[in-house]
């Protein structure tokens, strides 16, 4: 994820005035991607699970994912 970002690839929320960039957030068993609204972010999050499948050869369950928008028109 963090290889994504600093190529640009997927694009995080600034937060305060260092520029500190959060793209996503771990905890227990959950992954929780935070970035802003836009199709490439949409594309880079599948393809990060989708290569995390075949490195690990474990699976995600898409259906059971849940995406939400906040603060959105």
């Amino acid at each position: 994820m963090r290889k994504a970002v600093e190529l640009g690839y997927f694009k995080g929320i600034q937060i305060g005035e260092p520029g500190i960039v959060v793209s996503h957030l771990q905890y227990a068993d959950d992954t929780l991607f935070i970035g802003e609204t836009c199709v490439e972010n949409l594309w880079c999050m599948k393809a990060i699970l989708r290569w995390f499948e075949l490195i690990s050869g474990l699976k995600v369950k898409f259906h059971k994912s849940k995406l939400y928008g906040i603060n959105l028109e």
